[in-house]
Formats: structure tokens, sequence, C-alpha cells
């Protein structure tokens, strides 16, 4: 319902933009940027090298938890009752420190991940508004509140050439805890 009201009034937009001049709008694929682009797609591959080393590091020390785990069953038998307890309890805060730290880890890559994006975002902006400046465009909208148009209106692959250029890559900054 929300979705309806908000395409109603772009197309109002357009409407009335359009009655003023054909051509004061722009229309930009700005999703197509984010991952099509040259920096966009700089952050998707750092990101899953990122994902991948710290996947691959928790599945060693999962490796090495699953193995003193065997090791502390194997033991039980060995111990008494209040060594076996204090090995455990030992054994489990390893465990969830692990955790912690894999969702620590986790939310720093997100983190990053989203800081590169709004970089991405912020030079997209910046762009679009020198193409309308340069065009004239009074109002540029995303093509997702566009149902229908003339092509002349896309600026899309003005604008990636344009970050291409000038925004080759955003390198993800890990800020470590």
């Amino acid at each position: 319902m929300i979705r309806s009201i908000l395409l109603c009034i772009v197309a109002c937009l357009i409407g009335v933009a359009s009655a003023h001049a054909d051509e004061h709008i722009g229309v930009v694929d700005v999703i197509a940027i984010l991952n099509n682009s040259d920096a966009g797609k700089s952050i998707q591959a750092e990101r899953e090298t990122l994902r991948s080393k710290f996947l691959e590091d928790i599945s060693k020390t999962e490796q090495a938890l699953r193995a003193e785990e065997k090791e502390l069953i194997a033991l039980q038998g060995d111990l008494s009752p209040e060594d076996y307890v204090k090995k455990r309890q030992a054994y489990e805060a390893k465990l969830f420190e692990t955790r912690k730290e894999a969702q620590g880890k986790k939310r720093v890559l997100e983190e990053a991940s989203a800081r590169a994006l709004d970089q991405l975002r912020s030079k997209l902006y910046e762009v679009v508004e020198s193409i309308a400046s340069e065009r004239g465009f009074s109002l540029v909208i995303s093509n997702q509140n566009v149902i229908t148009g003339q092509a002349s209106l896309d600026i899309t692959e003005e604008t990636m050439e344009r970050i291409n250029k000038t925004l080759p890559a955003v390198p993800l900054e890990i800020e470590e805890e």
C-alpha cells in the first residue's frame, strides 16, 4: 500500500515536471551503479575475500575446540567430578569467547562494508548532482520509481563512467576491536 502511494506520488511529480519541460528529469539506476561500478565490485570482492578468510579462521578454531571436547569426554572417567567440571567450564568459556569473537568479526566486516558503500553512495550523489546541473535537470529519481519514460532521461551509463574514473575502488577499512 505504501509502495503504491509512493509510486503515485512519483508519477505525479513526473507528470508535473514533464508538464514544465520534457527533459528536466533524470533517471539513474542506483542499484546497478552500487553493484556494477568498479568501486562497487571492489567492495564486493574485498568483502568476500575477508569473509572467506574469516570463515577459514573460524573453521580452524572450531576444529580445535571439537578436538578439545573429544579429549575432555575421553578424560571424563579419569578425572574427579570437580576436576571434570572445572575443565568443562574452561572449555565452555573458550567456546563462548570464540562465538563472541566470531560475532564481533562479522559485525566489524559488516560495518566496514557499510562505510565503503556509504562512500560510494556519496560519490554517486555528487556525480548525479553534477550531471543534473550540467543538463539542467530539476529532478533526478531512481529508476525503481519509474514505470515508463524516455531513454534519453536515463543517466546511469554516464554516472557509471564518471564514478569509475573518479572512484575506481573503495577499500574496506577494518577497525580492529
